[in-house]
């Protein structure tokens, strides 16, 4: 019975214990994402912290706005006070012949009231403000914007690479095959004697040289899968599988290249927005120059009673209704300063903004012609992959026949090989110089 209840035991220990590794190899095995481009967008618009950060930073801006637009209203203000009085000491000759007596008419002291403050004239500061605050909500949603933009721009960017990379990987597996396929070929006929040692060395070299590049090629993609996984936000080593690798072979809407503008970049919409904001401050430092005129109201109870002499024992209620002017006399010879050096910023800004403008002109133009030039290598590189491909076969048919030499075969393959590279590379180069025409002209 201890012998079975032994076994028993150990059974059901080895039970829990491969229980536990499959759990903990569950937890560790990466998750698997399949992503096209657009939910690869969605989870970053989602997911980003800078993407988020900005939202957080709209809503402060929004709270901020409602706050000043709040100012408008009347400010009321309650108050109570109470107070215990000491005896008063009374000097008769300089500090002495003191006397100490109790304060006419009551050792205490309180008031209980409401204050109340609406402005009806400030030179415009309150305007100034409001609009001030306007253009800061303006330009955190601008900054959303562009945030939202930039991530997406590198998310595709990213999405881009990868899928040029995996196509790589796909063109060195094809090439190692066929590097097999000589390999063995050069073999046979150096066993017939028909070619020399070298040969075979040098096909070894070369297969060599494209699974090392393969596997330069796979840390790669590891790398800018990692990096996608932070831009997502997704677990650390998960695994993305892209679902749009067809992209690369889709050709831009041209009309979205040609009729390209760059009046809507970010950059330059914040730099406009940065103009009226100058503008706004200019109004501020201008309402210094005018006076200030307020309705004031209060109303409230106090104790004692210090309206009439002799001071009386008791409450008394009393309100008023009046206007408050004010106005800062030094504003005449201080606020000059103020108002000059806002309006030196105001050049400063204007100048900032149309170099925008110019930058961003000149960038747009620059991916047009990068756009169009990466459009005419695609149909080059087609041909030169037709072109490569018959070369090659004509080459290798030569070779095997004891008609050319291993170095007209290899290069006749390093042709064929870098044909389709260059076309791998006009075809990603041009979607990502695309997409970041979408970003400068504020489309992305």
């Amino acid at each position: 019975m201890k012998h079975f209840l032994f076994n028993y035991l150990s059974l059901l220990s080895a039970c829990f214990c491969l229980l536990g590794n499959t759990v903990i190899a569950q937890e560790k095995s990466p998750t698997t994402y399949v992503l096209s481009i657009e939910e690869a967008l969605q989870l970053a618009k989602a997911n980003n912290d800078h993407i988020n950060s900005a939202k957080l930073n709209t809503e402060v801006s929004e709270s901020e706005l409602k706050e000043v637009k709040s100012h408008a209203l009347p400010h009321v203000m309650a108050q109570a006070t109470g107070k215990r009085l000491t005896n008063a000491t009374l000097y008769e000759h300089g500090l002495s012949g003191s006397e100490s007596l109790p304060p006419p008419p009551s050792s205490y002291q309180a008031t209980m009231g409401l204050e109340a403050s609406f402005n009806l004239y400030s030179g415009g500061k309150h305007e100034a403000a409001i609009e001030e605050s306007e253009i800061r909500s303006r330009l955190a949603a601008i900054n959303l914007q562009q945030q939202t933009g930039s991530i997406s721009l590198q998310v595709l960017q990213h999405y881009l690479e990868m899928i040029r990379l995996s196509r790589l990987d796909s063109l060195y597996k094809d090439q190692i095959n066929r590097e097999n396929l000589r390999l063995k070929n050069i073999n046979a006929l150096y066993k017939n004697g028909k070619v020399t040692r070298s040969d075979v060395l040098r096909a070894e070299i070369n297969l060599s040289n494209q699974q090392f590049a393969k596997t330069e090629n796979e840390s790669t993609i590891l790398i800018f899968n990692n990096r996608l996984n932070v831009l997502l936000h997704l677990p650390e080593k998960s695994h993305i599988i892209l679902s749009d690798t067809a992209v690369v072979n889709t050709i831009p809407d041209a009309s979205n290249i040609i009729n390209a503008s760059a009046s809507d970049s970010y950059t330059l919409q914040a730099a406009h927005e940065n103009t009226e904001l100058q503008q706004s401050r200019i109004k501020s430092a201008k309402s210094n120059y005018y006076p200030s005129i307020e309705l004031i109201s209060a109303y409230g109870y106090n104790y004692p009673n210090y309206l009439i002499y002799p001071y009386v024992d008791q409450v008394y209620a009393i309100g008023f209704v009046g206007v408050k002017v004010q106005y800062s006399l030094s504003s005449l010879y201080q606020n000059n300063h103020k108002v000059n050096a806002e309006k030196k910023r105001l050049e400063e800004t204007r100048i900032n903004e149309n170099a925008a403008h110019d930058n961003a002109k000149l960038e747009l133009s620059s991916l047009q012609i990068k756009v169009e030039d990466m459009r005419e290598k695609i149909g080059i590189a087609q041909k030169n992959i037709e072109q490569s491909q018959v070369n090659y076969k004509i080459v290798s048919t030569k070779y095997f026949n004891q008609l050319a030499l291993l170095t007209d075969l290899l290069e006749a393959d390093n042709l064929y090989l870098q044909s389709k590279y260059r076309l791998i590379e006009a075809q990603i180069s041009m979607l990502n110089y695309y997409y970041q025409i979408l970003y400068t002209t504020g489309k992305l």
